[in-house]
């Protein structure tokens, strides 16, 4: 199939999805079908897409607007050797569903040129990598890099992205969780917020055929633009967003500076008139393509500055060092800046309480490391959390809870079957809420589990008027993630019966251990304590945890750790 067949094939599937194609291209689309196999198997996988983020927006939104297209093809239509029934919803959304949950892995069809050209923009042809440089000792710019992945999913790309992976160009990307940060040749930023599908045309150009994005575009970068199904946002030294919903409406703010708007005509063309908007102003393009002024309650909260306060990633020794598996340094995004912590700048703390459920393997350190199966009371168990930097040390298993904490754990009763399953910590000295994470929070995550993490509550062990506890339920670096750490082996000691305390930890008796046989790594999540009601400067002495208790699988804590107050860090990298 040439370009322009699939360029056309796209716009078509597009339309089909969206009930808005004439009678002429309806009988242009089922002869396009009929006349190649090809065409039919990308036409299925467009239907895919097209529903799978209809499915996600409506998640989003609470919304569904699209409903299954008229058929365009007869009820049976060979493809190949095999027969393909005529798509219906039954047998789209299951497939759909499981694919973005990440149960299926698809090869992602590239179709080139499927996009819309809706601006016309004059620019230079891209070198190739094999062509010379101006200057040799300079590698060449890419026209669109990714800087920053916040919690971040990709449908359809062979591998998870890590910042500084260049992003191809006529691609299209669909995001389906988190956000992404990119930044172009000339020096644009864009920040894209799932669920959305993109395509970078050029360094100048980018469409945004659904979905969120905020845009910068500071000196040199004058320019740059954004073009949706219905619209053209060109920027004149900006900050502006564009939110594009499934039907193609787009609802276009300017932050700053000004930007210029064009509607669109039904070739993708802009139109000759267009609209400069100034800071505070906003404009909708509804999905005939004209320019409304729109409710005042659909501007204010689209434009995003930065990605949101996280762990970025973490170091640790890898399995040739002579002590594999240590935590060395954590890089966190605290208050919209980036700072970088060596190990023995966090806050440590003492293990004061802990209590397993029903599970009794409560306890792991590395492979060459065993720990005596009797108990000589001493603190040396509990210092496999509470003191050493090690990712294969931890206490596994804590007990939990399916609701959170709305009181004061019980961690003192004389009856240890009366005490709150968790664990609690004591600081050893006051971590200090700040903007962004305070509490860093590591887990052992065998790699058969689920990808995103076993969710978990955090609460205060004194509660008081204003505090809660608080829900973590995702992970800022999952399995999925590639700054996940891998662990070079454990060993895993079940005990006689769950752990209920403390003390009987320090004493009770194990199996000796035996190495995992399933391989797992490290995920971690930093938890800002304004989530738990805690005002910004308060002091927080003591935390407890419980696992959710949503599934059979529990939290393994292998390491937490408080942050220092932003004010005392010298070693903050702003970006």
């Amino acid at each position: 199939m040439t370009r322009e067949f699939n360029k056309r094939l796209g716009e078509l599937a597009h339309r089909s999805v969206h009930d808005s194609l004439t009678a002429d291209e309806h009988a242009e689309l089922e002869q396009m079908l009929l006349a190649s196999s090809d065409a039919r198997e990308a036409y299925l996988l467009l239907l895919d897409l097209e529903y799978g983020l209809a499915k996600l927006a409506a998640e989003e939104t609470g919304r569904q607007t699209l409903t299954l297209p008229e058929a365009v093809l007869p009820s049976r239509v060979t493809r190949g050797e095999r027969t393909v029934s005529q798509p219906s919803r039954s047998n789209y959304l299951p497939l759909i569903a499981l694919t973005l949950l990440g149960f299926l892995a698809i090869a992602w069809f590239v179709w080139h040129g499927s996009s819309s050209q809706i601006a016309q923009e004059a620019t230079s042809p891209t070198a190739t990598p094999n062509e010379a440089s101006p200057n040799a000792n300079l590698p060449e710019e890419p026209e669109m890099r990714i800087v920053q992945l916040a919690r971040s999913r990709f449908f359809g790309e062979p591998q998870a992205f890590v910042p500084g992976n260049i992003l191809d160009l006529h691609h299209d990307y669909a995001l389906v969780e988190g956000c992404v940060q990119l930044r172009s040749r000339t020096g644009a930023e864009m920040i894209v917020q799932a669920p959305a599908v993109f395509n970078v045309q050029s360094a100048e150009q980018v469409l945004l055929k659904m979905g969120t994005c905020s845009v910068y575009a500071p000196d040199g970068a004058e320019g740059f633009q954004v073009s949706t199904p219905k619209a053209v946002v060109v920027d004149k030294g900006t900050r502006f967003s564009i939110r594009v919903n499934e039907t193609g409406e787009a609802d276009v703010e300017v932050i700053e500076g000004a930007a210029e708007l064009f509607a669109v005509d039904e070739m993708a063309q802009p139109k000759a008139d267009s609209l400069m908007l100034a800071a505070g102003e906003g404009r909708v393009v509804n999905s005939l393509g004209e320019i409304t002024t729109g409710n005042a309650n659909q501007f204010g909260n689209t434009y995003r500055a930065a990605l949101p306060d996280r762990i970025i990633d973490f170091d640790a020794t890898g399995p040739s060092d002579p002590e594999p598996d240590q935590l060395l340094g954590v890089t966190v995004q605290r208050g919209g800046k980036t700072y970088q912590y060596d190990v023995d700048q966090l806050i440590g703390f003492d293990l004061i309480h802990f209590k397993a459920g029903r599970n009794s393997q409560n306890l792991t350190t590395p492979i060459k490391q065993t720990d005596p199966m009797e108990g000589d009371g001493s603190r040396t168990r509990a210092h496999l959390l509470d003191q050493d930097h090690s990712l294969a040390t931890g206490l596994l298993n804590p007990g939990g809870s399916s609701k959170p904490l709305v009181s004061d754990p019980d961690m003192t009763n004389a009856d240890l079957d009366q005490r709150t399953p968790g664990i609690g910590i004591r600081f050893h000295q006051p971590v200090v809420n700040n903007p962004g994470p305070d509490i860093l929070f590591f887990d052992l995550q065998v790699v058969v589990h689920p990808e995103a993490g076993d969710p978990f509550f955090v609460s205060p062990t004194h509660f008081q008027p204003g505090l809660h506890s608080h829900a973590v339920l995702r992970y800022d670096i999952s399995l999925a993630d590639r700054q996940a750490h891998l662990l070079s082996g454990f060993r895993l000691y079940g005990f006689r019966q769950p752990i209920r305390s403390v003390e009987e930890l320090l004493t009770a008796k194990h199996n000796g251990g035996v190495a995992h046989a399933a391989p797992a790594k490290i995920i971690a999540v930093g938890i800002d304590l304004s989530d738990l009601g805690y005002p910004l400067g308060a002091e927080v002495d003591e935390l407890f945890f419980q696992d959710m208790l949503d599934d059979e699988n529990l939290i393994d804590p292998v390491f937490l750790g408080g942050l220092p107050p932003t004010s005392t860090t010298s070693s903050s990298l702003e970006k």
